[in-house]
């Protein structure tokens, strides 16, 4: 059963939490290449790791891809290099601790692949125990080097490395039955989010039922709103009709007014007209009378002074007539 591949989202998740446990960059670096390599499916490169991690220089990441190639070949094999060892016997033990080590950690990614993402974001607090696993092989291989540098104590060093080895199983066992333990956690995890999911379906139902009901009742109002307003029409449009009647009768009875005004005005302007005839014909008459008027007090005065002559010497003929000649010159034209 193969693990299953991280997303990239999962994957820079991932990184993320990776930064917040190393602060050296050199084992940032390092988690970040297993991270591609044993989870993301990947072969870790240095463009890739900086791409991720974008801390520090270039030479930062090749030198933590080269650490983790030579730790990940350190982990395949077990090295035996003692000189006093015959070469038989070195081989011998070094399959033998490479052939339980190699099973230890199949044992160990077996179990681990039968989880899930979440499961294996839940093992990220593991990692110390397997730390301390890999810690105490590690332990194991320096014993059994120790052991080496000795023929006749190897036995004894053998079966304390199987002792080992067997805490290691023990170990494994330890792990699996808190995989167990977690896989448990996970049903009663997904058992809570299915109650929720149950509990949310029916206030949604709910929600949908309110909804339902509002729309109902928002339909009813606007109905009565749309009936309302057509009343509101059709009263506007009837005040609207009278208005356009009483606005033709004010326009016909403006139209007549406006008729009788103009006729009003003609008889205006011809009583006007009239009237400055007659002003004119009154001056005139005015202007005569002054004249007659004026004539009169010349002929009383000359009957005064013809009475005065008479008295006294009677003009001839010819002086009444140039008199009478005179006062005819005298009189306005006109009158």
């Amino acid at each position: 059963m193969s693990q299953p591949v991280l997303t990239e989202a999962q994957l820079h998740q991932a990184v993320e939490q990776l930064r917040s446990q190393h602060s050296n960059t050199l084992d940032l670096y390092k988690a970040v290449a297993a991270l591609l390599f044993f989870q993301y499916d990947s072969t870790p490169t240095t463009n890739r790791m900086y791409q991720l991690v974008r801390k520090g220089s270039m030479s930062a990441p090749a030198e933590a891809l080269k650490l983790f190639w030579k730790e990940l070949r350190d982990r395949s094999q077990v090295r035996m290099e003692q000189a006093d060892i015959p070469p038989a016997l070195t081989q011998s033990a070094s399959l033998l601790i490479a052939q339980l080590w190699e099973e230890s950690m199949g044992q160990a990614q077996g179990i681990t692949e039968k989880n899930n993402q979440a499961i294996y974001e839940k093992m990220a607090a593991n990692d110390e125990d397997r730390a301390l696993a890999l810690q105490k092989a590690e332990q194991a291989e320096q014993n059994a080097l120790h052991a080496a540098g000795k023929i006749t104590e190897l036995t004894t060093k053998q079966d304390a490395l199987i002792e080992e080895i067997q805490a290691l199983k023990l170990q494994v066992a330890t792990q699996k039955h808190h995989i167990e333990q977690l896989d448990q956690q996970k049903k009663d995890l997904q058992a809570e989010q299915q109650t929720q999911q149950n509990q949310y379906q029916q206030r949604l139902a709910l929600s949908e039922q309110r909804a339902a009901d509002m729309e109902k009742y928002a339909r009813l109002e606007i109905e009565r709103a749309r009936q309302d307003a057509q009343k509101a029409i059709q009263a506007e449009q009837q005040q609207k009709q009278q208005l356009q009647k009483d606005m033709q009768a004010l326009t016909q009875r403006h139209q007549d007014q406006q008729k009788a005004y103009v006729e009003l005005q003609q008889q205006y302007r011809y009583q006007t007209e009239l009237l400055q005839t007659l002003k004119d014909q009154h001056q005139q008459l005015e202007l005569k009378n002054q004249d007659l008027h004026d004539f009169l007090q010349k002929l009383q005065q000359q009957l005064a002074s013809n009475t005065v002559v008479s008295a006294g010497t009677r003009p001839s003929r010819l002086a009444r007539r140039r008199a009478l000649d005179k006062s005819d010159q005298q009189e306005p034209s006109g009158s």
